[in-house]
């Protein structure tokens, strides 16, 4: 697959930047969990390979785009259909990793007509922290600074056969903004809306109507997004769960060879109508 361009939206919070790999046919647009970036897909991409097009957003205090909130799933699907707009495409497949998940759902529930399957990786309809593990966690945000704390704590929701540069490359991706690294209070307030307000279960109920060809993969050893989680998603999507061996929350920055072709079966028993 030829090489990316990076691109820029105007969304309802400021200015988006999105990764564009030019290609034929139903694009596949990549929603990246929290606290990553669009370019936690690009070696997945990479190993997809052929002649299909890919999007994927930097959410608002994302990556390379604009700090401005709020930052709540419905709020990251707006930012989604703003690329989607911008880079003119009508209707993709979505993938999806952690609340991207819930992303997806926003964005099925809001314009059903704009999205042809559901991959999620990793995924939920909603974290749910307690307050007192969202305190803890600003606390020592505060006392660390972002790329100190994931520094610390990011391995811990990578499962035992993650390639081993992944820690690394999460530190990077979390840390990393637009101008710099990521400020602290944009990164606890991040948190709290995605990881404790979060809860797209009503959206989900809406697209449990008339849901779209989806499925559901969740690591064996996913400490943030557990197989219940993974299976109260698959409910609402009438979709299967299938397990990721050795995984933990990160199946794209984990094991990307095997997240595409996990995708690249799932699109092709989509598009035969073989769920």
């Amino acid at each position: 697959m030829a090489q990316h361009v990076r691109r820029s939206a105007r969304g309802r919070s400021g200015r988006l930047s999105y990764l564009d790999w030019p290609g034929t046919g139903v694009p596949v647009l990549f929603l990246h969990p929290v606290n990553t970036a669009a370019a936690v897909w690009t070696d997945v991409v990479a190993a997809l390979g052929g002649p299909r097009r890919a999007l994927a957003v930097d959410y608002r205090a994302h990556g390379r785009s604009d700090p401005g909130g709020p930052y709540l799933p419905v709020d990251y699907a707006a930012d989604a259909v703003a690329v989607l707009d911008a880079a003119g495409v009508e209707r993709a497949h979505l993938v999806c990793g952690s609340i991207g998940g819930a992303v997806a759902v926003e964005l099925a529930a809001a314009a059903p007509e704009r999205v042809a399957s559901i991959a999620a990786f990793g995924a939920a309809l909603r974290v749910g922290w307690a307050a007192d593990a969202l305190d803890e966690a600003e606390k020592a945000l505060r006392a660390l600074g972002v790329r100190e704390w994931f520094t610390r704590h990011g391995g811990e929701i990578l499962g035992p056969r993650s390639r081993p540069d992944a820690a690394a490359r999460l530190v990077e991706l979390a840390s990393g903004g637009r101008d710099g690294d990521r400020a602290t209070d944009t990164v606890v307030r991040v948190l709290r809306s995605t990881f404790g307000d979060a809860d797209s279960r009503p959206a989900a109920a809406v697209v449990a109507a008339d849901p779209p060809p989806a499925r559901v993969f969740v690591g064996s050893h996913d400490p943030t997004c557990p197989p219940p989680r993974a299976r109260e998603l698959a409910a609402g999507l009438n979709a299967e769960v299938r397990m990721l061996d050795g995984i933990g929350h990160l199946p794209m920055l984990e094991d990307p060879a095997a997240t595409a072709a996990a995708v690249k079966e799932f699109h092709a028993s989509a598009e035969t109508g073989n769920r």
